[in-house]
């Protein structure tokens, strides 16, 4: 990175590449990228650390022998399923999140769904802080969204059946 800034290459900083960046500013903006790194490298570790099975991103390439036993027959069935092929060429390990997946393989979507489940999108964390903040407006400032499912609720994209669930209770009869 210092390499490249010593360059005056900004092609990674769009909007720095359209200044006129003066030494100082560069030193700056080094080590405040330097900083950045540095924490990220912290709160990440443990991801780095983390080892995915090969067959989670090339479910189509691995020797299906070089997986673990319980995934085999799955697995081997997936290498031939034209539908999954065309699914992976389309929406890569995304694939793992979709329900036809799931139901053809369960025991194998089911481990790749809880090694993908760390890596929410943006749009998801946007959501989460966009329902904090209105559940906890002036007029909720008391409400603890941690106790309770206010918060699951505001973010899940489940609708309730409202008529199912009447139609499971009995009507009050008259006294």
């Amino acid at each position: 990175m210092e390499k490249e800034f010593s360059k005056r290459n900004f092609s990674e900083l769009y909007w720095l590449s359209k200044c006129e960046i003066t030494n100082d500013a560069g030193i700056v903006i080094i080590d405040h990228l330097n900083i950045l790194i540095k924490d990220f490298n912290d709160r990440f570790c443990d991801l780095k650390a983390m080892n995915f099975p090969s067959w989670l991103t090339q479910p189509l390439l691995i020797n299906v022998s070089d997986a673990t036993i319980q995934y085999q027959e799955e697995l081997s069935e997936l290498q031939h399923d034209e539908s999954v092929k065309t699914l992976f060429k389309l929406k890569g390990t995304k694939m793992w999140l979709y329900d036809e997946v799931e139901r053809k393989y369960p025991k194998i979507s089911t481990s790749a769904r809880e090694l993908l489940i760390p890596f929410p999108s943006s749009y998801l964390v946007e959501c989460g802080f966009s329902a904090v903040d209105n559940l906890l407006e002036a007029k909720r400032n008391r409400l603890e969204i941690t106790k309770h499912g206010d918060l699951r609720l505001k973010l899940t994209k489940l609708s309730p059946q409202i008529k199912n669930l009447c139609c499971m209770h009995q009507a009050q009869g008259s006294h």
